[in-house]
């Protein structure tokens, strides 16, 4: 009877979207997780806060530069189903000319660290825009190529530890191309390669806009609400040894963030053709348990790991893993919740609560860094990421009337059908 039930479960088609997607989210994490571990090895503490800064700073530049076009892509696939791979095609097209014309007038003007900065930005604007067409189109295909890319970016790294140590010139080119493969694929496997002008008219590009404009300040706040504690930390103690430290347990940190990821991108997909409340809870639900069973071996392992993955240096990462480790719980809520905010095109909603978090986070860092270092942006974050998370789930419950209750109640039906 037991396993009658438990091969019913694993035949219902929704079930298996998110266990394909979850297990390939899992070997991302332990690539990742190896990725990381080279990348301090090859670096050590001091040249890890310096590729921390200009990740970090590549980042950000790109969030501005991607003009939040991708983001509307879930939105344009339920009204415009048949045209919106060629709309977006052409708008990855005209949009990386000319990126890449500004790229090549500024660079002789710029620094070293800002020189890196724009041009991994430029890449990973590129990769922005063609990810959402990913995920949407088919989110299991994306997985499998995100996968690939990362194993031949880990193969990469080894090969700078053996040859090019202490090389951050090395590191970082490996990076550029890391994302310039991931790219190449999402043309030649995605087809987004038709290109027509005719598909951009006034009306497209006004409707477009009006999506991706609040979207791009939606990432971006929700970037700073993340990465904010990175900037203010360099820039407020220029200690590069706190920076590679907190950058470790930000690395840490963000793979804890791996399922509930994948459990957005499922939600994404699904929320481009309807609206899926209950399913949105359920999510949570799971995410939430997951988690804590993390952090609760990380309590009793945390520095066994450390000592071991990363060496003896890194071990100083310890509570501030544990205390982002903290904030990972409540920003569950924003992670699942708003992508069926953005299907609907309610940018403007997410990008409110969003600011509201950055603004507690900022004033956070500003009070707490300098006496606190490391420690002030890692409390700074989780005050951000519990404000982010409760006025989400308010939100969400207030808008879609839904009941935790009932929701589970219907899923334990389920399984037991």
């Amino acid at each position: 009877m037991l396993k009658s039930k438990i091969t019913k479960l694993f035949q219902n088609k929704l079930v298996n979207l998110y266990g394909t997607s979850i297990a390939y989210k899992l070997l991302c994490v332990l690539i990742s997780f190896l990725s990381s571990i080279l990348i301090n090895r090859c670096l050590g503490v001091a040249l890890r806060g310096e590729y921390t800064t200009i990740t970090t700073l590549a980042s950000l530049f790109q969030l501005f530069m991607n003009l939040g076009i991708g983001t509307a892509y879930p939105a344009f696939k339920r009204k415009y189903p048949d045209e919106c791979k060629t709309i977006f095609t052409t708008l990855v097209f005209f949009v990386s000319v000319f990126y890449l014309i500004v790229l090549v007038a500024i660079f002789p003007v710029l620094d070293s660290t800002y020189r890196y900065a724009v041009a991994i930005a430029f890449l990973m604007t590129v990769e922005n825009l063609l990810v959402f067409v990913a995920i949407v189109e088919d989110v299991s295909k994306r997985n499998k190529v995100n996968c690939f890319t990362l194993i031949v970016y880990t193969l990469v790294l080894i090969l700078i530890l053996i040859f090019s140590k202490h090389n951050l010139k090395a590191v970082l080119m490996a990076v550029a191309f890391n994302h310039v493969l991931l790219c190449s694929c999402f043309v030649g496997l995605f087809k987004v390669s038709k290109i027509s002008t005719k598909s951009l008219n006034k009306k497209i590009i006004f409707e477009l806009f009006s999506i991706a404009l609040p979207a791009m300040f939606m990432n971006l706040l929700m970037y700073l609400n993340y990465h904010a504690d990175v900037l203010f930390l360099r820039y407020l103690t220029n200690d590069t040894v706190s920076v590679g430290l907190y950058g470790t347990a930000v690395t840490l940190g963000n793979m804890l963030w791996i399922i509930p990821d994948a459990f957005k991108e499922i939600l994404y997909n699904r929320a481009a053709r309807k609206d899926n409340p209950g399913e949105v809870v359920v999510a949570i639900i799971c995410n939430i348990m997951l988690c804590i069973a993390v952090i609760i071996g990380f309590v009793f392992l945390g520095q066994w790991f450390l000592k071991t993955m990363y060496g003896e240096d890194f071990i100083g990462s310890y509570p501030l893993v544990l205390m982002l480790f903290v904030g990972t719980i409540p920003m569950i809520f924003y992670k699942l919740v708003h992508p069926i905010y953005i299907a609907n095109g309610k940018t403007k909603t997410v990008v409110l609560l969003l600011l509201l978090a950055v603004v507690s986070n900022c004033i956070g860092n500003v009070i707490l860094i300098p006496d606190y270092k490391a420690m002030g942006a890692a409390i700074s974050s989780v005050i951000s990421y519990s404000v982010c998370g409760v006025a989400f789930l308010i939100t969400f419950i207030k808008d879609y009337k839904v009941s935790f209750k009932d929701v589970i109640s219907n899923a334990l039906k389920i399984i037991k059908k």
